[in-house]
């Protein structure tokens, strides 16, 4: 998969990458943008599911909803909500591999 990739004047970066774990292959897409993060994983490198989650000033847990996919399956919605409780997550990049860690 490509490596990072930033547009020019905005504040966006895009980074691909797969990861062995355990015994899966994981492929990763991380979008920052200026005050977001967007996060997907999957076991095959093409876009199935789709979820995002939202901290709520009503809750301290976040709000999920699946956008694409298959809304049967939690996997994606439990996912972003987990992710969705770490709203400091940034991206870093030591030594050319993306990483996220808290500030």
């Amino acid at each position: 998969m490509e490596g990072p990739v930033a547009a020019a004047g905005w504040d966006v970066s895009l980074h691909n990458f797969s990861a062995r774990l355990w015994e899966q292959l994981v492929h990763f897409h991380v979008m920052r943008l200026t005050d977001s993060l967007f996060l997907w994983v999957g076991a095959t490198p093409h876009l199935r599911n789709l979820a995002v989650a939202m901290c709520s000033r009503y809750d301290s847990i976040p709000v999920s909803t699946s956008l694409l996919g298959d809304t049967s399956d939690a996997t994606s919605t439990g996912l972003a909500q987990r992710l969705g409780t770490y709203p400091r997550l940034v991206l870093s990049q030591p030594g050319g591999s993306p990483t996220l860690k808290e500030p």
